[in-house]
């Protein structure tokens, strides 16, 4: 009897301490839980100054917190809630590293009171929670400050509310810019001139020592329609190839004026062609084989020559 009273003292000894180590393994995992929550800490920066109505403060804040949790962006303050200190803007990055994760929060905060004299404002302070599965965690945030300047001078009196004097136009001789507009005025004027009378609207003296100038300029006035224009063109155009040679100028003698003119030997083809039309025409009795806008650009041609 004494023997099974031992045994049941010793069995009963055995579900004591098997209840009391299950106790203290409970213990431990609450105490890694409880340090998990340790780990949590945040780190807030804002610069402090240069802020008036209407500027932007920007807080950065460093969450560390246990691997996986995540930010609940409903823990972050509603924007635009019509007050001295609104949020306009919040967004996070995730670094995730083998002991902890770190969220870098920006948040954009924008100031809407400025007073009569500079004075410092606290922003929010921020209740912020994480999750990870159905574990919670949260951490607040003290609010930054910031100091902020008014608008208006520090004093309003008679003296600061005068106007400052017109300040004076800086000196500008024009005699310069007159000279200068006068110079590219005469260059457009000649530009011009010399243009108008390239192209025959215009006539200068000089034109009269420039036969074939004055050949072209009347064949202008020559028509088409006209039953002996052809026969007109081609009598200006010889005239104008004798006042060029200072003699007259046939078939047989043409090769002779190419020869000692270099300047007309590019056109010897044309001139030859018109001394065998000119021949047949007048002396031959044929028809004109060269019409009469074929003329006006051989003399045109010839025109150009001259000037160039």
């Amino acid at each position: 009897m004494t023997a099974d009273i031992n045994r049941l003292k010793n069995k009963t000894g055995l579900l004591m301490l098997g209840s009391l180590l299950f106790c203290l393994a409970g213990l431990n995992e609450a105490v890694a839980t409880s340090g998990d929550q340790l780990q949590v800490r945040a780190e807030s920066t804002t610069r402090e100054v240069d802020y008036t109505l209407g500027s932007i403060a920007t807080q950065h804040i460093t969450l560390h917190v246990p691997p996986g949790f995540e930010l609940d962006a409903s823990s972050l303050p509603p924007p635009a809630q019509n007050e001295a200190i609104e949020l306009r803007e919040a967004h996070w990055e995730i670094k995730d590293t083998k002991q902890e994760r770190l969220i870098l929060l920006t948040i954009d905060w924008q100031i809407f009171v400025a007073g009569d004299t500079v004075k410092t404002m606290p922003l929010k302070k921020l209740h912020l929670e994480f999750k990870r599965g159905q574990q919670r965690l949260t951490v607040d945030v003290p609010a930054d400050k910031v100091i902020v300047s008014s608008l208006l001078p520090a004093r309003i009196d008679a003296e600061h509310v005068k106007l400052y004097p017109d300040a004076p136009l800086p000196a500008w001789p024009l005699s310069r810019q007159l000279w200068q507009l006068a110079g590219w005025a005469g260059s457009f004027g000649l530009g011009l001139v010399y243009m108008l009378w390239y192209f025959g609207v215009i006539q200068l003296p000089q034109e009269k020592r420039m036969p074939f100038r004055q050949a072209w300029r009347a064949m202008r006035a020559l028509k088409e329609q006209q039953a002996h224009a052809p026969m007109q063109a081609m009598q200006l155009l010889s005239r104008a190839m004798d006042q060029f040679a200072g003699y007259a100028v046939t078939a047989e003698n043409l090769p002779k004026l190419l020869s000692t003119h270099q300047a007309i030997q590019p056109y010897s083809e044309a001139l030859q062609d018109f001394y065998q039309d000119l021949q047949h025409t007048f002396f031959a009795g044929k028809p004109a084989a060269w019409s009469l806008d074929k003329l006006k650009q051989l003399a045109k041609t010839l025109s150009q020559m001259e000037i160039s």
